[in-house]
């Protein structure tokens, strides 16, 4: 018999080993993460929860979320973080089960929807979440790119950490920018600077802003995600694997992009927050092109950004030659009519995978 708990801190280790086992994705292309902690993730927002599912005394699966609050609608909405089932327990309707207990806890404190993001290989969550009445609303596109090369930077720019008195300048920049994005709430200088030094490995020490002629006219951060686990690959395309092989012999030669293999473990950054003047693209390729120099510098081999349906940022992000994914946003009412989810802020906290 299944029984459905609270998380105890004693869970930690058996939810870790879980995971292992279930990468996202399919048999031909897959994600996973080695995480430090388990709940780490979720002690970056401040309401939060995890349920646990258990058979005969031993944990076989979770599900968690997070309830966000959106003052301007005056509504809440939860976020649901991950659902897991060991393999040898799946086909149980134990998913089905935690996501049930799941809705009921975020509607008996009313919350007005759910969310989720499924990466695109991952079929099998996709008709899960169909079934559980889910609905396809979106997607965004998860762009990596490579670092191995130093990056040409325009000359005209000023490119800085942000200083105390940035932060007003730049808060209206990403609150212009983001106007009109399902789940933004507007910053205000104080809430910004609250909202990034929470993170763990990020904090304003870790965002920078571009100033053409004293204004700032793009800014973004950088994010070491990679203080949560180290992310792999466990299955990989056979593109993947043939490229991987010719950019070894290539890179005899001269430098070349790296592709992990199978699962390898990696770590990386995500680009926060980022924002540009609409008149001045130029301005943000050269932060991105900092960035990647910046991460050469370091020793570092990926960089990342989520950008939603349509985001002007994919544009100057493509001539860096990303590999690009395809998350799905699912989201379902639980009171009145579903809100428009598209375009869709990324809380760069969500991304956790």
């Amino acid at each position: 018999m299944i029984l459905i708990r609270p998380f105890e801190k004693g869970d930690s280790t058996t939810m870790l080993d879980i995971e292992k086992l279930c990468p996202q994705g399919n048999e031909n292309y897959a994600m996973g993460i080695d995480k430090r902690d388990v709940i780490a993730r979720y002690e970056l927002y401040d309401n939060w929860n995890v349920l646990v599912a258990e058979e005969e005394g031993n944990v076989v699966g979770w599900i968690g979320w997070t309830v966000k609050h959106d003052p301007l609608k005056e509504e809440a909405y939860a976020y649901f973080t991950e659902v897991m089932v060991h393999p040898e327990f799946r086909r149980k309707g134990i998913a089905a089960k935690l996501d049930m207990e799941a809705e009921k806890n975020v509607r008996d404190i009313g919350s007005a929807h759910i969310y989720c993001y499924i990466f695109e290989p991952n079929d099998a969550s996709q008709m899960l979440f169909e079934k559980l009445g889910y609905s396809n609303v979106g997607k965004f596109r998860h762009c990596a790119i490579s670092v191995y090369k130093k990056a040409d930077l325009a000359q005209k720019f000023e490119i800085e950490r942000i200083n105390e008195n940035d932060i007003p300048e730049a808060v209206s920049l990403i609150n212009s920018y983001y106007s009109g994005h399902a789940h933004f709430v507007p910053y205000t200088p104080e809430s910004f600077g609250s909202y990034v030094n929470r993170i763990p490995a990020y904090g304003l020490e870790n965002f920078w802003v571009v100033k053409d002629k004293g204004k700032i006219a793009a800014c973004a951060g950088l994010w070491d995600w990679s203080v949560m686990g180290d992310m792999c690959f466990p299955k990989i395309p056979l593109t993947w694997k043939v490229m991987r092989g010719i950019f070894g012999l290539l890179g005899l030669f001269a430098k070349m992009p790296k592709i992990p293999a199978e699962g390898e473990y990696f770590k990386g950054y995500y680009v926060t927050d980022p924002a540009f003047e609409p008149e001045n693209p130029e301005a943000m390729s050269s932060l991105i092109g900092y960035f990647n120099n910046f991460l050469l510098d370091a020793g570092r081999d990926f960089f990342s950004c989520q950008l939603a349906e349509d985001a002007p940022l994919f544009e100057i992000i493509k001539k860096f030659k990303p590999q690009v994914d395809t998350f799905y946003v699912y989201a379902k009412a639980l009171e009145g009519e579903l809100p428009e989810l598209s375009p869709l802020y990324i809380d760069i906290k969500d991304m956790v995978l």
